[in-house]
């Protein structure tokens, strides 16, 4: 039985990875926040192969206890695959954000996946295993109120990069996902946060921000109608652990792929004028029906 450990289980793509490797009949190490997560995880999964993992990523005590427990199980066999997947996002103007809540971002975006690929690389070497990071198309293009993401985002470009680079010599392969809109809790939260982000501003933060924040946060409802779903990009997760010839980069989503297409095309001075005026865009019937696309993900298989 081959085996694998995703991190982010307890809601959304994370979620809905862990069951669809195990329901392909993958030994399925799920890394969740609490035992509630746990217990809602294993009463969906039919096939039985999952088992979960206390794993919050910046909790060193808890990331040890995971690498020691799989260094039990799999210490012949080796691991076959890591997804690192777990992440946060928090919409602030860059001028305002909090220190504090920046350095936290890249301490579960960035530095999570940096030390747990660390720790488990002599388990993916005996196996010649993969490592699949859930990158974000916030690491290719910088939305204005998303800076902290963003940049945490391009970070995790740039180690999955060495890591690639480093590690083929030994039959390792890495790839990172580049989604954008995926209908998750994280989606949902980010939208429910936004009159406490703005009530958090100071006066003239307000004054500057405020009106534009708002226009941001209208685009989201129309992100979540033509958002991919959970289980769509849990697929693409799939081809990244299973294919032969895995893609180094997967943009997952229609979205993702016309931002990417337009930042190439598009002298920076006209691009950046586009994404200010993105929720305008994104309401528009034409933009959701040329680029973006009902109902449809990228096929990467």
């Amino acid at each position: 039985m081959k085996s694998i450990l995703i991190t982010g289980c307890s809601t959304g793509l994370g979620r809905a990875t862990a069951l669809l490797f195990s329901n392909k009949g993958y030994q399925v190490f799920a890394g969740v926040r609490n035992d509630k997560d746990a217990q809602a995880l294993t009463e969906s999964d039919s096939a039985g192969n999952i088992q979960p993992l206390l794993l919050d990523i910046t909790d060193g005590e808890q990331l040890g206890a995971a690498v020691e427990r799989l260094e039990n199980q799999l210490a012949d066999t080796g691991l076959d695959a890591l997804v690192n997947n777990a992440g946060i996002a928090k919409f602030i103007p860059l001028e305002f954000a909090n220190p504090d809540d920046i350095r936290h971002m890249f301490e579960v975006n960035t530095m999570g996946p940096l030390l747990l690929s660390q720790s488990l690389l002599p388990l993916l070497r005996k196996a010649k295993g993969r490592i699949v990071i859930v990158g974000s198309i916030a690491g290719k293009v910088a939305f204005r109120f998303n800076g902290p993401y963003s940049i945490s985002k391009f970070a995790l470009e740039g180690f999955t990069d060495v890591l690639r680079r480093e590690l083929s010599p030994f039959g390792i392969r890495v790839c990172l996902l580049e989604p954008g809109a995926i209908a998750t809790p994280m989606m949902d939260k980010v939208e429910a946060e936004s009159e406490e982000v703005i009530s958090n501003l100071p006066r003239e933060g307000k004054t500057y921000y405020e009106s534009a924040i708002r226009d941001y946060m209208s685009s989201i409802p129309f992100s979540k109608d033509y958002a991919a779903t959970p289980e769509q990009a849990a697929k693409v997760v799939a081809h990244a652990v299973e294919s032969r010839r895995p893609k180094p980069r997967y943009l997952v989503t229609p979205d993702a792929k016309a931002l990417v297409f337009l930042s190439w095309v598009l002298p920076d001075r006209i691009f950046d004028a586009l994404l200010n005026k993105l929720s305008d865009l994104m309401g528009s019937e034409i933009m959701q029906s040329k680029i973006w696309g009902r109902d449809r993900i990228s096929d990467q298989t």
